[in-house]
């Protein structure tokens, strides 16, 4: 009997194990319902567990949500015109608009005023809509909050307010003061990312979500501009590319020897939202390949979406990534008396595949990152027209590596996946392997569509249009794309290509806050609805 009492313990052990995913992000809403009981650890708990740790990570604010208790909308007018053009700019993408909403958009987008309030709105709620994404199904996940990227100053951080070093800058000769300062930024990043990774592996992290990136663009506008700040010169466009290959491949070798050391978390990063190729352009951490890391790019249907970075060898496979539906911070919430917003970009995209890894561990917990790996890539749904886009050439199939998940218990992964593609064996109740589905992500967004403003007459709207973009015909066209193919209706959102062709920016939640800051930056896209053209020598 006593026998028989512990293999029930141990087996009722392991079915309640949850994965948990960590987000580094601006933070979020902790006090948020939905939220709130899927938080593995609350904002007074920063340093660990063990004593032991309390004077490694003293000062450290890992968990902050001070920053969300107040909103940075405070008129409630602006607060839903700011919705309303969120929700117009997803219908765009995914519907194409109305005239008379092409125009009050267009007018909004020339607004500048407006349109900084709505870049202010999204780094604000970034890290909660990705947050809402990663728990968007499976109800055995927990979420572990990680505010790394700190608004202010757009780089990777986690705010230390422990003492600082004696400044190397003083009394050097100009062109060493610039050294110095890529030097700074090398060791700023690297050292809080390895911080971070330290913390998390302490806390029994499984996956780390990853929404950001600093981006090519970004640092050699910066770095340009510090050069001739410091030394009253213009840099060589020679040199300056000279430096900034070894800052990033600096960067790329120091992160990849962190990553090594927790072969144990799966790490998902964000492409970038600048329509160019990661294989010829830097961003960071994306280009990073190891065994336990995965670079999403978004989605449109079966189609690569138009803002989204791609890459052949570093850009690994696509997911849902355009008008995502996703929760609004509490303070907006109660304000506006909407609980959701639509977001694109490869922020959303990325989120998507943490949460099915995080599944997939879940449903086999002897799988090891590089295994869970294997079963992503190797169960996407193949497209012609991604083959020499993405290195799996393919679009995520949830069902399918569920599937391989749950058959990887008896086979070997390689067997799994390939039985799973077969389509011969059928889809077991959710219920079997321990979760429930969410809330559907379809019923989700087609709530979210439903708030849609009725069409808005051009008489109701003072400003007056100067927008470069024109609204089409009543047909909506396909994403743009060199090859185009049927439409999957697997993923979300599977919708026709947007009417309005929106051209992307590289929007971060951590560079964006400049309109295409030159500070080098941490990228995490807001919207797809990329409000500016990205720069061709600029890529993320």
């Amino acid at each position: 009997m006593l026998c028989k009492l512990t293999i029930l313990t141990i087996f009722v052990t392991v079915q309640l194990q949850a994965a948990t995913i960590a987000i580094i992000d601006t933070g979020f809403d902790l006090d948020h319902e939905f939220l709130q009981p899927k938080v593995l650890k609350h904002e007074t708990d920063e340093e660990g567990h063990h004593p032991d740790l309390i004077k490694e990570f003293h000062g450290w604010d890992f968990h902050d949500n001070s920053h969300l208790k107040e909103a940075v909308i405070k008129d409630p007018n602006t607060l839903q015109e700011i919705l309303q053009f969120r929700n117009l700019r997803a219908k765009g993408h995914s519907q194409g608009l109305t005239f008379e909403e092409f125009e009050w958009f267009k007018r909004k987008t020339n607004d500048k005023s407006f349109m900084e309030k709505a870049k202010s709105f999204k780094k604000h709620a970034h890290g909660t809509f990705v947050a809402g994404i990663a728990l968007r199904e499976g109800e055995n996940i927990n979420i572990f909050p990680v505010r790394g990227l700190n608004i202010p100053s757009p780089v990777l951080m986690v705010e230390d307010h422990s003492p600082q070093g004696i400044n190397t800058l003083t009394a050097k000769i100009p062109e060493e003061k610039f050294r110095e300062s890529v030097k700074s930024s090398f060791k700023r990043v690297t050292q809080k990312f390895a911080k971070i990774c330290r913390y998390l592996s302490i806390n029994k992290v499984n996956v780390v979500n990853a929404s950001y990136g600093i981006t090519y663009k970004n640092i050699i506008t910066k770095f340009r501009e510090n050069y001739k700040e410091l030394t009253g010169k213009e840099i060589s466009e020679i040199k300056l590319k000279a430096v900034i290959d070894e800052y990033f491949d600096d960067l790329y070798r120091h992160t990849s020897s962190t990553i090594r050391k927790y072969p144990h978390m799966l790490f998902v990063f964000s492409a970038g939202n600048s329509s160019l190729d990661n294989d010829q352009f830097h961003h960071y951490p994306s280009r990073i390949k190891l065994p336990n890391t995965i670079t999403v790019a978004a989605m449109n249907g079966d189609f690569l979406a138009s803002f989204s970075n791609f890459g052949a060898h570093n850009v690994d496979i696509g997911a849902p990534g355009v008008a995502i539906p996703s929760i609004v911070p509490k303070v907006y919430a109660d304000n506006a008396g909407e609980t959701h917003s639509p977001s694109s970009g490869t922020s959303m995209a990325t989120p998507y595949i943490s949460n099915l890894g995080a599944q997939i561990m879940n449903i086999n917990t002897q799988l090891l990152p590089y295994e869970v790996k294997a079963i992503i890539l190797g169960t996407g749904d193949e497209k012609v027209n991604l083959k020499a886009r993405l290195s799996s050439g393919s679009v995520v199939n949830n069902q399918k590596a569920i599937k391989a998940a749950q058959l990887s218990k008896e086979l070997t992964v390689e067997q799994s996946i390939n039985l799973a593609k077969l389509d011969l064996i059928p889809m077991e109740d959710s219920i079997q392997f321990g979760m429930r589905p969410a809330k559907s992500a379809e019923s989700l967004k087609d709530k979210v569509l439903e708030s849609i403003p009725s069409p808005i007459m051009p008489h109701e709207v003072d400003d007056a249009p100067e927008v470069e973009a024109v609204p089409t015909s009543g047909v909506s066209s396909s994403p743009k794309d060199p090859v185009k193919g049927p439409q999957d209706n697997s993923t979300s959102p599977a919708s026709p290509a947007p009417e309005l062709q929106l051209k992307p920016a590289d929007q971060s939640p951590s560079s964006q806050s400049e309109g295409q800051s030159p500070t080098p930056s941490v990228e995490m896209p807001a919207s797809s609805s990329p409000l500016q053209p990205s720069l061709p020598e600029a890529q993320p």
